[in-house]
């Protein structure tokens, strides 16, 4: 019974991840905070670099024989989206912030 019990958390918390990668596509550039965080919940990890506020999630993917993830990152300035999408969020020069897309 707890085996059974754990595969279904297991399935479920694997389908609720990879929806975050669908979820995303839903937000635009000007999106509200309180938009972003309606649709794609709460965030795995909360980072400020000076004036933008980066939300990341993290999506896990079941593969054959492994257990993998893809990090989605979101960039707000003054409560509103100015990117997101795939990859980490990485300082660029002294008052910026890009998404560094994931290799592989």
């Amino acid at each position: 019974m707890k085996r059974i019990l754990g595969t279904a958390a297991l399935v479920v918390a694997l389908a609720g991840c990879h929806a975050t990668g669908q979820k995303i596509t839903r937000l635009d550039p000007g999106s509200s905070r309180d938009t972003v965080l309606a649709t794609l919940g709460r965030p795995d990890a909360v980072r400020t670099f000076g004036d933008f506020e980066v939300y990341t999630y993290l999506a896990r993917h079941r593969k054959r024989t492994s257990l993998s993830h893809t990090d989605y990152t979101v960039v707000l300035k003054e409560g509103q989206v100015v990117q997101f999408g795939p990859g980490l969020a990485q300082r660029e020069g002294l008052h910026g912030v890009t998404i560094v897309p994931p290799q592989g």
